[in-house]
């Protein structure tokens, strides 16, 4: 985590089946708007390799239908593929912005890397999805329709009243100075008066930085079931969640990005 006065880092975490442009985007957004550094790290899931190295493995053609052998090296040149694309748009954000970024591309397993480079982090930007990696052109066509979807809705932020909430408020507040989209502040309370004391507050955060909620959601629990059918309902672009423990909340959070198909901002 960044000393009082040095540049935040922000982690994205991308694998072959993420919603790499948006995650990608969110993340450069980020770290221009709070003047952080941009670590992308690409995961080639070694469970992935070991699947398809075994005899019996069979993939699904993509124009056929037809199921044939796993291809080692045509996996290899798919995901090299992808990674080159993540590349790409680093640097075209890079030309947009004055980013300061590094990738990374390791082969292990998937949680087991994130969680090993989260200790530094400040932020950690979901991009990664549980969905197999080599998957038929359904999967690439859907995931097209959610970069195209989410970059019209809001950006929607969880204030919990804590220190970590605060942070996730100002860090919205950077996403929405350069997305330009609106900002809505979702308040896990199952009362009244606990909504009403932490909407206050909030709307004092945002007030200091010169902005106003574009509107307020009341939320009966912070669960991950029911941020994820409120992201859902909203159409969030981008969802920015306030934790304790980046490496406990990625495991945790880890299967929102499939339930909403838009990144997953982890702020500590």
């Amino acid at each position: 985590m960044a000393r009082e006065g040095e540049p935040k880092r922000i982690l994205v975490a991308l694998d072959s089946g993420s919603l790499s442009r948006i995650a990608v985007e969110a993340a450069a957004r980020l770290a221009i708007g709070l003047q952080g550094e941009l670590i992308a790290l690409f995961v080639e899931d070694a469970k992935l390799r070991r699947l398809a190295e075994l005899p019996f493995a069979r993939e699904l053609g993509v124009t056929s239908a037809q199921a044939r052998r796993f291809d080692i090296a045509e996996l290899d040149r798919a995901i090299a593929v992808q990674a080159q694309q993540v590349r790409r748009v680093l640097q075209d954000e890079a030309r947009k912005l004055p980013l300061v970024w590094t990738l990374e591309v390791v082969r292990g397993d998937l949680i087991a890397v994130v969680l090993e480079r989260t200790t530094g982090a400040d932020l950690l930007v979901l991009g990664m999805t549980r969905r197999p990696a080599f998957v038929a052109a359904q999967v690439a066509r859907a995931r097209a329709r959610a970069e195209r979807r989410v970059s019209r809705h809001p950006i929607f932020v969880l204030f919990d009243g804590s220190a970590a909430g605060t942070r996730a408020l100002e860090a919205a507040l950077a996403l929405e100075r350069r997305a330009r989209a609106d900002v809505l502040v979702a308040i896990p309370a199952p009362r009244a008066e606990p909504y009403a004391t932490l909407r206050k507050r909030a709307d004092a955060i945002l007030d200091a930085q010169g902005h106003a909620a574009s509107g307020h959601l009341c939320l009966a629990d912070a669960g991950v079931a029911t941020i994820g059918e409120a992201a859902r309902r909203h159409r969030a672009r981008a969802v920015l969640l306030p934790v304790a423990d980046l490496m406990r909340a990625e495991h945790e959070f880890e299967g929102l990005v499939d339930e909403i198909a838009c990144p997953v901002v982890l702020i500590k």
